[in-house]
C-alpha cells in the first residue's frame, strides 16, 4: 500500500497543476475582454471629442446665419431711415439700429467663443487619435501575449493529462474511484499529511491508535472527522 499511496500523492500533485493551469485558462477570455473593453473606452474618448466639433461646428454655421440675418437687418433699418418725417420717429429707428448692432455684437463674441471651441475639440481628436493608436499597439501585443499564454497552456496541460492517465492506470481502481469522488469537494486536497496526531486537511486531532497505523502506511486509513486519506510523510517510499 505504501507505492499506491505514492501514486496517489502524486496523482493529487499532478491533478492541482491540471487544475492551476484550468483556472488561469479560463482567467484569458476575462483578460481579452478586458482589452476589448479598454479599447471601446479609448475609442470612446475620440467618438465623443468628434461629437463635440461637429456639435460646434452647427452653433456656429447657426450663429453665422444669425449674423447674416443681422447684419441684413441693420442695413435695412438704415435704409428707412431716409423715409422718415420727424425727429421722434428718427430716434426711435436709431435706438432699434443699436439694439440690433448690439445683438450682432453678442453673436459675433458667441462665434469666436465657438471658434475656440472648436479648436480645442480638434486638438483633443487629434489627441484622442495618438491614444486610440497607441493603445491598439499596447492591445494588439498583450492579446499577442495571451494567445501564446493560451497555447503554452493547452501544451502543458497536454502534458498533464498524459501523465496523469499513466499514475491513473496504474492505481487499484477503487482507490482512483473513492479519489476522484472526494476530490471536488475536498478542494483538491484528498490525500492529506498527518502530523503531530491531527489530520492537516481539517487540522482535527485523530486517535493516538489511528495515528500509530497512519505512520506505517501499511492501508487506507481516512481522518474519523474529514474523511481524507491520511498518510505520513516520512514513511512514504521514495517516489516511483
Amino acid at each position: 500500500m505504501n507505492e499506491q499511496l505514492n501514486l496517489l500523492i502524486q496523482l493529487q500533485e499532478i491533478d492541482g497543476r491540471i487544475r492551476a493551469r484550468q483556472e488561469e485558462k479560463k482567467r484569458i477570455p476575462l483578460q481579452i475582454a478586458d482589452l476589448d473593453a479598454r479599447g471601446l473606452a479609448t475609442r470612446a474618448e475620440l467618438d465623443k471629442a468628434r461629437e463635440a466639433i461637429e456639435e460646434a461646428q452647427k452653433a456656429k454655421r447657426d450663429r453665422d446665419r444669425d449674423l447674416e440675418d443681422g447684419g441684413v437687418k441693420v442695413e435695412k433699418l438704415k435704409a428707412r431711415t431716409s423715409e422718415i418725417k420727424n425727429n421722434k420717429e428718427y430716434q426711435a429707428m436709431l435706438k432699434e439700429i443699436e439694439t440690433a448692432e448690439k445683438e450682432n455684437k453678442t453673436i459675433e463674441e458667441e462665434i469666436l467663443k465657438l471658434m475656440e471651441r472648436i479648436d480645442a475639440a480638434a486638438a483633443e481628436i487629434k489627441n484622442a487619435e495618438g491614444r486610440v493608436a497607441e493603445a491598439g499597439r499596447e492591445i494588439e501585443e498583450d492579446r499577442k501575449k495571451l494567445d501564446e499564454a493560451l497555447a503554452g497552456l493547452d501544451s502543458q496541460l497536454s502534458g498533464e493529462l498524459a501523465t496523469r492517465k499513466d499514475f491513473a492506470a496504474r492505481l487499484d481502481k477503487r482507490l482512483l474511484a473513492q479519489y476522484e469522488r472526494l476530490y471536488d469537494s475536498k478542494n483538491g486536497r484528498v490525500i492529506v499529511e498527518a502530523r503531530n496526531e491531527a489530520c492537516s486537511g481539517c487540522f482535527m486531532s485523530i486517535p493516538p491508535q489511528v495515528f500509530v497505523n497512519v505512520k506505517k502506511n501499511e492501508s487506507l486509513i481516512d481522518c474519523p472527522h474529514c474523511h481524507r486519506i491520511l498518510y505520513y510523510k516520512e514513511a512514504i517510499a521514495p517516489r516511483v
